[in-house]
């Protein structure tokens, strides 16, 4: 496998204009919380979560399509994670230091000492020593009482692609076995969730209903790949859109995960096919920093009701509503693609490039021991 077939080579635009949106649909979820108690179905919002897993079980599938016998599978599973920890890891680390910082600025100025230090480090500190590392716990949010929630509160998302990753990349042990044997282990794991019913906060966290969301993603891509050349009217993918987008409000009124999952495929293979060739600038630019606005949005909240408290704007009224609703939006935009471009490109950049040189050694390496080794007779 080549150093290219772990990664997209190939742009879909359609997937980066839902990244996007359902970026968006996070903030507007979590934005309702300025109206205190809201209708239910606003929660529909809530559901961009879903959408991102079946995304990255698709780009999963997708971007590992060409694996070959060039390098041994090990280390192409090793490539893999390197290049999923490099995306996904350091800009969540970069929020997680932000959102956490009351505790461990805290934690630092009144401690003067080593020992101090030691004997300062409470429940709270150590929960959060669990988020760095990706290991679920209680929040310790007093307004999310018994919740598995990092102090990062979306974190809990990056927790579950984590795991994905991890479970992926291990299959690339089997290469062309490498999906199948995937959905088997996440399967498994659901099924165990459900006959065990377990009480330890890890185990029920990751043997939840909602992994099988990735295991469509992967469903996607099969029918996708299968599908490619085959045409579809606009007028059908825009009616399945709908069907999707239905019945993904129908699953977050009830919570069902295999409905969301179905809904949420229907909605990412639309996606594909609907903007296959279509190029639309601003939805390609809100893709691109949707992870920056995710990751970001809730720490914007403060600028936008900075700004909404100095305005004076009643919350109510359908205009009021509204505006209050955008200014949420707007403000979590610009400046997730300011983080973007001042810290999440540049980030990418360097670490890519570093990887790239710790391959390209490895490749010189290998190639100078192949070329002193006896030849065979």
């Amino acid at each position: 496998m080549n150093a290219e077939s772990v990664k997209n080579t190939q742009s879909i635009d359609g997937l980066q204009y839902l990244r996007g949106i359902a970026a968006l649909m996070v903030v507007f979820f979590h934005a309702r919380s300025y109206f205190g108690d809201v209708p239910e179905w606003t929660r529909v919002g809530s559901r961009g979560v879903d959408i991102f897993f079946v995304i990255s079980g698709f780009i999963m599938a997708y971007s590992t399509r060409r694996i070959g016998d060039d390098v041994t599978a090990v280390k192409a599973s090793l490539l893999f994670l390197s290049k999923r920890f490099i995306r996904v890891v350091p800009l969540y680390w970069i929020a997680l230091l932000w959102t956490s910082s009351p505790y461990w600025v805290n934690w630092l100025s009144t401690s003067g000492s080593l020992k101090e230090l030691y004997q300062n480090f409470n429940a709270e500190l150590s929960s959060i020593a669990k988020d760095f590392v990706f290991i679920p716990h209680l929040s310790i949010d007093e307004d999310e009482p018994g919740e598995i929630f990092p102090v990062l509160i979306q974190g809990w998302t990056l927790n579950y692609e984590l795991f994905f990753y991890f479970i992926f990349g291990l299959s690339m042990l089997f290469r062309k076995y490498r999906l199948v044997s995937t959905s088997l282990v996440i399967v498994a794991l659901v099924v165990l969730g459900k006959i065990y019913h377990f009480n330890d906060v890890v185990a029920q966290f990751y043997t939840s209903s909602i992994l099988i969301e990735f295991v469509f993603g992967i469903i996607v891509f099969e029918v996708y790949s299968k599908t490619l050349h085959q045409t579809c009217r606009r007028a059908l993918l825009m009616l399945f859109g709908t069907i999707g987008f239905l019945l993904l409000n129908s699953g977050s009124s009830t919570n069902d995960k295999l409905v969301l999952a179905v809904a949420s495929a229907i909605i990412v293979w639309v996606f594909i096919r609907l903007f296959r060739g279509v190029h639309i600038g601003p939805l390609k630019l809100l893709g691109d920093a949707s992870y920056s606005i995710y990751l970001f949005h809730l720490a914007t909240f403060q600028i936008t009701r900075g700004i909404l408290a100095y305005l004076g704007l009643n919350p109510s009224g359908y205009l009021n509503i509204a505006f209050i609703i955008l200014m949420h939006v707007l403000v979590s935009i610009v400046t997730g693609v300011a983080i973007f471009y001042a810290i999440e490109k540049p980030l990418l950049r360097i670490l890519r490039k570093m990887l790239g040189s710790i391959v390209s050694m490895w490749k010189r390496n290998n190639l100078g021991r192949a070329e002193n080794s006896p030849k065979s007779l």
